[in-house]
C-alpha cells in the first residue's frame, strides 16, 4: 500500500518501565478498503504491544 501516499498511522511498540512507557516506531500504517489496515514493520516487536497513533502534524 505504500504507493507514495502518506501513512494514516505509525507503528510502536510500547513497553513499561515501572510507572514509564516506552514506545519506539516500528513501522507505518495506512487505512484500506472500508475496514482494513496495512501495517508494514521495519522490525518486529519481540515483547511489549504494537500500538498505532495518528501521525503528529509535522509528519504530513
Amino acid at each position: 500500500m505504500s504507493t507514495g501516499r502518506k501513512p494514516d498511522f505509525r507503528a510502536f511498540v510500547s513497553r513499561k518501565n515501572g510507572d514509564k512507557t516506552y514506545y519506539n516506531e516500528i513501522g507505518v500504517a495506512w487505512h484500506v478498503g472500508s475496514d482494513g489496515i496495512s501495517i508494514k514493520l521495519h522490525a518486529l516487536p519481540t515483547d511489549g504491544e504494537l500500538v498505532l497513533f495518528p501521525p503528529k502534524a509535522d509528519d504530513k
